[in-house]
């Protein structure tokens, strides 16, 4: 409820944009969404479904599947253009299947 409420209020953003990104020095995606929204990595969704293991956001590049967060780290900061964290429901909506934990879509410059 708090980050919804920071999300609408504007303090919190659902995107990290390539100018955020080089302003905070970073050497790879993934140390970009943990240092500057780590929100998208938190588990989300289906609490009360018991799992022997966390689901993990899946990552997309322009679309396409990429891999779990850890791809993150094969992304060079320089064709980055956006990161987008998209909600579960959107993400099973937008790439079908089952997106537990919500979707990082990064759009690269073309």
């Amino acid at each position: 409820m708090a980050a919804r409420f920071l999300r609408a209020c504007g303090l919190v953003s659902d995107s990290l944009t390539a100018a955020e990104i080089v302003a905070s020095r970073v050497t790879d995606a993934y140390q970009a969404v943990t240092q500057l929204r780590p929100e998208f990595l938190r588990r989300r969704g289906a609490a009360a479904i018991p799992s022997f293991t966390s689901p993990s956001v899946v990552v997309y590049l322009d679309e396409l599947p990429f891999g779990t967060a850890e791809s993150l780290h094969y992304i060079p900061l320089e064709r980055v253009r956006l990161i987008r964290y998209i909600p579960a429901a959107e993400a099973d909506l937008r790439w079908g299947g089952s997106h537990v934990a919500g979707a990082i879509l990064v759009t690269t410059l073309k």
